[in-house]
């Protein structure tokens, strides 16, 4: 569906957030005079707001009215809001037509060549760095999706390759046509928006099915995808010999086992091993950055000087950022972790003694107990836990046998939680905030919680 489709029907946009006013733009500019009606269960964006216009712009705030949004002929949904909730499945029975802004930016640039990343974890990183390293070989390139602008409001002209970072919110209705799909990783997460977790891997594989021509490039190391596309000849694996693997600290590219130290590698990538960049701390970064030299192979770019068009790489905001020292205290910002798995990636790259670690946020109903079993012999020195699902975590700690030697606290909020985490840090260590789970309903989004921590720490 594209928007001329849209032009004689009644819409609703559900969903007022960075999507929903990505979607409100590109209608007013193609159809100004149009009516339009937005529904929002969260408090909207007062700057947002003043810009709407009273005679032709109607904003429902509040829980999702079926009858109302029964008289409209196409809602275009936002991605936090879950086509497998009640109320949309009602209006998809009495005919209601959906689309997604993803879905209008396909629908839109038919033309585009695209390169899909998802993943549990690491997708907006790896987008990153593989804008970063596509656009130091002279392609131009576009970051869109879930990093950088939506998707819809990219106005980027003579584009040679779009970069798009698709969480499985976006995947699970996308109609497009990729031409390179990335999948880096498959844990459970998000269960309560996809019901349960069977659904969620089924939704997020589905990218792998929407590829053209089979270019699906994918993690060798990760058990559930080696399971999933073991035995397919389309798939082009990373970490495994012969393509480049993940170290602790560096990527390697070896065949049969032997490392290429001398020669050059099969396309005009080189050197064979690199030494991992400041700003891409922990081994799960070196899985990023060999998921992003794969793509590059693919491509056939040439990069003769690897090593520093990777020193200009700059780690993202709220992603194991170091936002300073106080005292001898590192405070470090991981507040994009939403799940047990970032975590523990967190605290493999931070190390676990002298860290206090903070914990908690948005209960999604998500399993802490692989992640307690996996902490209880290598513990921080102290462990905080926050609302709203800082007791389940706890109780799974406790459960599990975890005894952190600063102790394991249960706090009533990040501000609380920091305040205590100043006293109890060793000298020369670390807090940590790395929530593994989403910010709502506290703050506006992940990177608010990253600047309240920052605020709350006197940084």
């Amino acid at each position: 569906m594209q928007f001329n489709a849209l032009k004689n029907m009644r819409v609703a946009i559900l969903g007022a957030g960075r999507e929903g006013q990505s979607v409100w733009r590109q209608m007013r500019r193609r159809f100004p005079r149009k009516h339009l009606s937005l529904f929002s269960e969260a408090p909207v964006d007062e700057f947002f707001v003043k810009v709407l216009n009273p005679a032709l712009d109607d904003l429902h705030v509040g829980p999702l009215d079926t009858a109302r949004l029964r008289q409209f002929d196409v809602l275009v949904r936002s991605a936090g809001i879950s086509p497998y909730r009640d109320e949309l499945k009602e209006l998809r029975s009495l005919g209601l037509q959906f689309t997604t802004a993803s879905n209008l930016w396909f629908a839109e640039n038919p033309e585009a060549r695209t390169i899909c990343i998802s993943g549990t974890k690491g997708k907006s990183t790896t987008a990153a760095l593989t804008t970063h390293l596509l656009s130091q070989a002279g392609v131009k390139t576009c970051l869109a999706g879930n990093i950088g602008k939506p998707m819809l409001d990219c106005d980027d002209v003579n584009v040679d390759w779009w970069v798009i970072e698709l969480s499985s919110y976006q995947i699970s209705d996308l109609r497009a046509r990729p031409d390179i799909v990335v999948l880096l990783n498959l844990s459970d997460e998000h269960v309560d928006w996809h019901l349960n977790a069977k659904n969620y891997r089924s939704d997020k594989l589905r990218l792998a099915r929407l590829v053209e021509d089979g270019r699906l490039i994918a993690n060798a190391s990760d058990v559930a995808l080696q399971k999933e596309f073991s035995g397919h000849s389309n798939v082009r694996w990373f970490n495994q010999a012969g393509q480049w693997q993940a170290g602790e600290s560096h990527v390697v590219r070896q065949t049969h086992g032997i490392e290429k130290a001398d020669k050059q590698a099969e396309c005009s990538i080189t050197p064979s091993r690199l030494a991992a960049p400041v700003s891409l701390p922990g081994e799960h970064n070196m899985q990023n950055l060999a998921a992003a030299l794969t793509v590059c192979e693919e491509l056939g770019v040439n990069f003769p000087h690897l090593n520093e068009a990777l020193s200009t790489f700059r780690g993202l905001p709220h992603r194991l950022q170091l936002i300073g020292t106080k005292a001898g205290v590192r405070y470090v910002d991981d507040s994009i972790s939403t799940t047990p798995v970032s975590v523990e990636a967190a605290l493999q790259a931070t190390g676990y003694a002298d860290v206090v670690l903070i914990l908690g946020g948005m209960d999604r109903g998500l399993d802490w107990t692989c992640f307690a079993k996996g902490i209880r012999e290598e513990t921080p020195y102290s462990i905080i836990t926050v609302p709203d699902n800082g007791p389940n975590i706890s109780a799974c700690l406790k459960e599990a046998g975890v005894k952190p030697e600063g102790g394991l606290h249960a706090l009533p909020g990040l501000r609380e939680a920091v305040l205590l985490a100043q006293t109890l840090v060793p000298d020369n260590g670390c807090v940590l905030l790395s929530p593994g789970a989403p910010s709502f309903p506290h703050f506006v989004n992940f990177e608010d919680r990253g600047r309240m921590f920052k605020r709350y720490a006197g940084l």
